[in-house]
């Protein structure tokens, strides 16, 4: 998962990885080709199987219905297309990175906004929302512009919280606190991913210079970006447990 205009360049391998040059807009304070030829990013690219783990834990509904859960499908696909971008750290898979996540926020709102409605008002809701993504995806692709990217997934992140807040509050029953500690537990997870996040954006140079000195494997705990991605993953999959328990 992505969410950076920085680019970080000069890196000792960069040029003789199988999949040099790279072509995309963002790049991580990771240095590329470190670990092997093949994978650009390595702990970048590998932390991206907790998204995938997550995933497969609720794909299928606990009702063992055939039906597959359409937010585990979509933490599963960011889960590829993220390992994939940092993989390669190309222009056409960080594309692919980034519209996962706007589908990943899509089906999570779909779920929170068509509870609690008339089947026709759900399924107006879903076209709207699916609709509204297709649109601002294919205008981000042919813009390349990250703003109207990270723009648009923080728009739509703004719209789940108070939506859940909302069906908490009105939940029937003694479990409301039970609710607010997953909330709590969720939020905090992504909030300190993102400190991570842009600590290891803002703070490359220095923490390069830590990873030197500690050496492999210890470096590796200074990725800041991998940890990003596995707390995001973990605060996903509770939100998403939660999302599931407010709209069954």
């Amino acid at each position: 998962m992505s969410h950076s205009v920085r680019h970080f360049s000069g890196d000792l391998y960069a040029d003789a990885g199988v999949w040099s040059p790279s072509s995309s807009a963002a790049n991580f304070c990771e240095e590329d080709y470190v670990v092997t030829i093949y994978i650009a990013e390595f702990i970048n690219t590998l932390s991206n199987l907790a998204y995938i783990y997550y995933a497969f834990q609720y794909i299928y509904p606990r009702t063992r219905s055939p039906r597959i859960d359409l937010m585990s499908a979509s933490l599963f696909l960011v889960g590829v297309c993220s390992f994939l971008f940092h993989a390669t750290l190309h222009q056409e898979t960080q594309f692919s990175d980034d519209l996962s996540m706007l589908f990943l926020a899509a089906t999570l709102l779909q779920r929170l906004y068509c509870a609690n409605k008339p089947a026709a008002t759900a399924r107006l809701i879903t076209t709207a929302i699916f609709a509204t993504v297709t649109a601002m995806s294919a205008y981000y692709v042919r813009s390349g512009d990250l703003v109207v990217h990270t723009s648009m997934f923080a728009g739509m992140l703004t719209l789940v919280w108070p939506r859940t807040v909302y069906l908490i509050h009105h939940r029937q029953g003694q479990d409301k606190a039970v609710l607010y500690g997953k909330l709590g537990r969720a939020c905090g997870c992504l909030v300190f991913g993102f400190l991570l996040w842009n600590v290891d954006l803002e703070m490359c140079l220095r923490l390069r210079y830590v990873r030197s000195v500690v050496g492999l494997p210890w470096a590796w705990a200074l990725e800041l970006h991998g940890w990003w991605h596995l707390l995001t993953a973990l605060g996903a999959a509770v939100y998403m447990d939660l999302i599931r328990d407010l709209c069954p």
